[in-house]
C-alpha cells in the first residue's frame, strides 16, 4: 500500500503517468485550488516535486473508472489536459462565478476519487 498523500498530489502523479506526453507539469486548476487552500491556512508553497509512482497512479486510474462521468471528465480536464478553470466550467456547464462554485465541485470530485481509492485499497488489502 502506498504512503498516505494529499489527493491533489496523488492526482498530479496520476496525470504525469497518464498524460500522453508524460511531461512533468502541474495542473493549473490544481495549483489554483491548492494555492487558495494554502493561503487560507497561512501556508506558503513548497515547490516540491515528487517522483512518479506508477503503482499509485494505477490505483487512481482504477478508481477513475468508478467515478461518475462528470467527475471523471472534470478531473481529466484539470489534471491530464491542464485546462483552465473557465474552460472546464464552460465544457461542463458549471457556474464560473463565484469561483467558489467551481472550487467546491472540483474538491468534491477529488474527495470522491479519494474515497474510491481507499475503498479499493481496503478490498484488495
Amino acid at each position: 500500500m502506498t504512503d498516505r498523500r494529499d489527493i491533489g498530489a496523488r492526482l498530479e502523479n496520476w496525470a504525469r503517468v497518464y498524460r500522453p506526453t508524460r511531461q512533468i507539469g502541474v495542473s493549473a486548476t490544481g495549483k489554483f485550488c491548492d494555492q487558495l487552500e494554502r493561503e487560507a491556512n497561512g501556508e506558503k508553497p513548497t515547490g516540491e516535486r515528487r517522483k512518479v509512482d506508477e503503482a499509485d497512479a494505477q490505483a487512481i486510474e482504477d478508481a477513475m473508472r468508478l467515478l461518475s462521468y462528470r467527475d471523471r471528465v472534470l478531473l481529466k480536464l484539470c489534471y491530464i489536459d491542464q485546462a483552465r478553470p473557465e474552460e472546464v466550467c464552460r465544457k461542463l456547464s458549471i457556474a464560473h462565478r463565484p469561483m467558489t462554485v467551481f472550487v467546491n465541485v472540483f474538491r468534491q470530485a477529488q474527495a470522491t476519487v479519494e474515497s474510491l481509492v481507499k475503498m479499493n485499497e481496503r478490498m484488495t488489502g
